[in-house]
């Protein structure tokens, strides 16, 4: 397997090195020679030089940065700020150093307001008394009452061993809760498994932005094996893909011949990977929603075309490109579409998808309840969903009120790596199960 890797791994260094020779030219001549060219920098010396108050070359340039990139109006193709890029590398590394809790907006369309929705036994935040449904108000002094996940996530982390200061909001508690965590080393764990009946194992893998991903997926698979599994389900649901790498590496262990993915660059179609002998033999199903995208859909693409395993779940997201990930000098990155990945049968999935053999929705979450409205400043409201009380919002005081209700989380595990799963309110993992299982008695 090592001999396969290297042979892939040289054809992206030399093509890593054929970007950097392209991004090495000199451009400066031919962007001064346009009109358009020249009219940003015009632009940039007026406001440096005229406008009313002064102005940050920080802020001026990165907004032109991102201009360029969304000119292009490809959802695919970004620009990653300094602190985002530097976040990004750190979680791709399989650790970052910070407090151990898993943090999601609190209103899922805005995106905005943070609660957390699971704590790491052990680690920083568990110690310290953090719980699930804590919601951040304060960091370090800063209210981050309306900031992102990931705009808390930047204030959070710091280095090991350093202090940071977090005011929380709690259930049943008045007054928020002032809490002092000194931060520690917290591992990635991208790999959750259990047994279930019937000897069968089951494996979720939440994401592929991880470099130790297939090195925790072959563990999981080897203590799974001990504990007696017969078959296995392969859960990818809500996975948004990662690394082309990790992609590969994991279609690869469940497969001992066939393609794996093709490229198309310009034209120019070429296989990228193919299985070894070496691979993971039992029964098998892939478990897939709306939100598999990438990655999983590569994985989940592999498996069935070659035959190794029945897809079950929803049409999956139909990311079929794949980008390239530069550093800048300013310590952010650049990603832009470079080629499109095709399915071992040569197939696009571009907005399309996954078409799973076996269709099962996925149920687990429950509606998003979110209203706006007026009414009396001070005036408590109370909102009831399907004859259920879905809590209660206070009028502000200019008249206007923002209820949302997100129904209840599915559980968690605090111990990385345990998943926690319920067959009698998981359809989709209901279904799969049940696929499995006819399978392996067909086979029998």
């Amino acid at each position: 397997m090592k001999r396969k890797w290297t042979v892939i791994f040289l054809g992206l260094f030399i093509l890593s090195v054929f970007v950097q020779a392209q991004l090495s030219r000199n451009f400066e001549e031919e962007f001064l020679a346009s009109s358009s060219g020249q009219a940003l920098m015009q632009v940039y010396a007026a406001l440096k030089s005229n406008y009313l108050n002064d102005v940050n070359d920080e802020s001026l340039i990165q907004g032109a940065i991102k201009g360029m990139i969304d000119s292009l109006d490809d959802r695919f193709s970004y620009y990653s700020d300094p602190e985002a890029a530097a976040r990004r590398n750190q979680d791709m590394s399989g650790s970052f150093e910070g407090i151990g809790a898993v943090l999601s907006p609190l209103n899922r369309q805005s995106g905005k307001g943070v609660e957390i929705i699971n704590v790491y036994k052990d680690g920083p935040a568990w110690q310290a008394g953090l719980r699930r449904g804590d919601i951040f108000v304060e960091v370090d002094g800063t209210d981050v009452s309306d900031m992102t996940p990931s705009e808390v996530a930047d204030l959070v982390r710091g280095p090991k061993g350093s202090m940071v200061a977090i005011k929380m909001l709690r259930q049943g508690e008045e007054e928020a809760i002032d809490f002092l965590i000194t931060r520690g080393q917290i591992a990635i764990v991208s790999v959750e498994s259990t047994v279930l009946d019937n000897h069968v194992g089951y494996i979720h893998l939440t994401t592929f932005s991880n470099q130790m991903l297939y090195d925790q997926l072959m563990n999981h698979l080897s203590q799974l094996k001990e504990q007696g599994i017969q078959s296995l389900i392969l859960d990818l649901r809500d996975n948004g893909g990662g690394l082309l790498s990790q992609g590969i590496q994991v279609a690869d262990a469940f497969l001992d011949k066939g393609d794996i993915v093709f490229q198309r660059s310009k034209g120019v179609t070429s296989r990228l990977a193919s299985a070894d002998p070496e691979w993971f033999d039992l029964p098998m199903v892939v478990l897939v929603n709306d939100n598999s995208a990438s990655a999983s859909e590569i994985v989940a693409g592999a498996l069935q075309e070659n035959h190794r395993a029945l897809v079950v779940g929803e049409d999956t997201f139909g990311k079929g490109v794949a980008q390239n990930v530069i550093s800048l000098s300013n310590g952010g990155q650049l990603a832009y579409v470079s080629f499109e990945w095709l399915t071992p049968n040569r197939n696009s999935i571009s907005e399309v998808g996954i078409t799973p053999d076996v269709y099962a929705e996925d149920t687990r979450f429950p509606d998003v309840v979110s209203l706006e409205g007026q009414g009396h400043p001070g005036q408590v409201i109370e909102f009831s969903v399907d004859g259920q009380a879905a809590g209660s919002v206070i009028v502000g005081e200019d008249g206007s009120f923002e209820f949302v209700s997100t129904g209840k989380r599915a559980q968690q595990s605090e111990i990385q790596g345990e998943a926690i799963v319920d067959l009698l309110s998981d359809n989709a993992l209901h279904i799969a199960f049940d696929t499995l299982n006819t399978q392996v008695e067909a086979k029998n």
